[in-house]
C-alpha cells in the first residue's frame, strides 16, 4: 500500500473522573500540572502508550511493547538476521522493521545498530494534552491490603493523588511528507483513530477508571497540501455556570465551537474532509446555541467508522 498523501490535523477530547490520567513519578505520582494556571497536563507518551497497548491487543506488531529490552535487542527479535552478513543495509533494514511495526510507522523510532543506525521522525506527533479547565488535585490516604512485616498487626497506609474531574484535549498533526519515510498508510491512520477512542475506553485500571473519549476530530487536507491551520484545540472552549474546580462531568458544561468553525470555514478550500466521532452525551454550542457536529462544515463532514 502507498504512503498517505494527506496531512491530518487532530483534536481529541476525553475525560477522567476520580482518577489520575498521568501521574508524575518524580513528584509522588501526582497528576501532572501546570502550576501557574492549575491546568492538568497529560504527556504525549501516555497517549502513545494507550494507542500501542490497544493495537497490540488487536494483534498488531508493536516495536515499543513495554518489555525491558534495548531497542537493538527488540529489533533482532523481530528481524533475527538484521545484522548478519550484507543482507540488510540502512535502508532495507529500516524497511524490514517498518513493515513489521505499526508504531514505528506512526511515531518513528531509533534503533542504534551499527549496520542500521535507524533514526526516523514519526509523521504522527501529539502535543501534551491539557485540561480545558482548572482542576484541583486531591490527596487521599487509605489502609493497604497487607502489612509491611508479617509479625506486624498494623497494616500500612497507602497514599494517592486524584482529580475529581478533568476534561482533556490533545492536539496532533500527521505529516504526509514524513509518512513517505515510515511507509505510513491510510489503513494505519484508521487504526490509530480506533486505538485512540477504544483504547481510552479500555484503560480500566484503578487510577484510570471512568476515563472516556468524548470527541475526535480529524481534519484531512487536500492531497499533497503542505498546510495545516494549527492549534485547533485552542479554538474549543469549555463553558460552564460552575467554577472550574466544581465541574464533575460533561453534564456540567458545554463545548463552544464557534471559533473552531470560523477557522475551518476560512480555510475550507484546503480541506478535503473532516472526519469525526462524538459521544452523544457531549453537548456542543455555536455562539451559545445547541449545535451538532455534523453541521460543522457543510459538505465535508464524515463520521469515523465505529
Amino acid at each position: 500500500m502507498e504512503p498517505i498523501k494527506n496531512r491530518h490535523e487532530i483534536v481529541f477530547v476525553y475525560d477522567v473522573k476520580d482518577g489520575n490520567p498521568n501521574g508524575d513519578p518524580m513528584d509522588s505520582n501526582k497528576p501532572r500540572m501546570d502550576v501557574a494556571t492549575g491546568i492538568n497536563i497529560v504527556s504525549d507518551v501516555r497517549l502513545k502508550r494507550t494507542i500501542r497497548d490497544y493495537l497490540m491487543k488487536k494483534g498488531e506488531e508493536i516495536f515499543v511493547n513495554g518489555e525491558p529490552l534495548t531497542s537493538e535487542k527488540r529489533a533482532l527479535e523481530l528481524v533475527p538476521d538484521l545484522t548478519e552478513g550484507k543482507k540488510y543495509d540502512r535502508e532495507s533494514g529500516a524497511k524490514a522493521l517498518l513493515e513489521r511495526c505499526i508504531d514505528l510507522r506512526l511515531f518513528g523510532g531509533t534503533v542504534p545498530i551499527k549496520t542500521i543506525n535507524m533514526s526516523l521522525t514519526g509523521p504522527c506527533q501529539f502535543r501534551f494534552g491539557r485540561s480545558l479547565h482548572v482542576v484541583d488535585p486531591e490527596f487521599h490516604q487509605g489502609t493497604a491490603a497487607f502489612t509491611r512485616k508479617e509479625e506486624s498487626q498494623q497494616r500500612s497506609f497507602r497514599e494517592e493523588w486524584t482529580l475529581s474531574y478533568s476534561c482533556i484535549a490533545f492536539y496532533g498533526v500527521i505529516n504526509q511528507n514524513s509518512a513517505t519515510e515510515t511507509l505510513l498508510t491510510n489503513s494505519d491512520v484508521d487504526k490509530l483513530f480506533d486505538a485512540m477512542w477504544e483504547g481510552t475506553k479500555d484503560l480500566i485500571t484503578r487510577s484510570k477508571m471512568e476515563q472516556l473519549p468524548r470527541l475526535l476530530i480529524d481534519v484531512v487536507y487536500n492531497d499533497n497540501e503542505n498546510f495545516h491551520i494549527g492549534e485547533l484545540d485552542k479554538a474549543i472552549k469549555l463553558v460552564s455556570d460552575l467554577p472550574d474546580e466544581k465541574i464533575r462531568g460533561i453534564s456540567d458544561f458545554v463545548l463552544e465551537v464557534s471559533e473552531l468553525r470560523k477557522l475551518l470555514e476560512k480555510y475550507s478550500d484546503k480541506i478535503k474532509e473532516i472526519r469525526y466521532r462524538i459521544d452523544p452525551r457531549l453537548k456542543l454550542t455555536l455562539n451559545g446555541e445547541p449545535f451538532k457536529i455534523e453541521s460543522l462544515i457543510d459538505g465535508k463532514m464524515k463520521p469515523l467508522a465505529e
